[in-house]
């Protein structure tokens, strides 16, 4: 599966936001999330109490810094700039997103366009 969430401003709280997402749509599943150490991937206090809060429906494992070998995402992002941004340019930001909504649609639509740039980590 392939999950996004656009926002105007990338920080924690809507890091949060995508978490209960997540959790929404697995509900009664339990997710193990890898993220990486990026600034907004630190949650607030009430961010890490909702975390402790739902243990059992989602958990986040670290990398260690600066080590986007192991981050399956990282080949995403390729695939999403030579699909959608790579030597484009769009008037808006609206038309931007639309482009990258396309993109990502398309690849809930069709996983194969993705399982090359995950494939060595299942």
């Amino acid at each position: 599966m392939f999950h996004y969430r656009f926002a105007d401003v990338f920080n924690g709280d809507t890091f949060l936001s995508f978490l209960k997402q997540l959790v929404a749509f697995y509900k009664g599943r339990k997710i193990f999330l890898i993220i990486d150490n990026a600034p907004a991937h630190w949650l607030s206090e009430e961010g890490k109490d909702w975390l402790r809060e739902n243990r059992d429906a989602i958990e986040l494992h670290r990398l260690p810094p600066y080590s986007p070998e192991f981050m399956p995402v990282e080949g995403l992002w390729k695939a999403t700039r030579r699909l959608a941004t790579h030597n484009k340019f769009y008037p808006t930001v609206e038309k931007r997103n639309a482009a990258l909504r396309r993109t990502f649609q398309s690849f809930q639509r069709r996983p194969d366009l993705i399982v090359p740039q995950i494939a060595r980590f299942q």
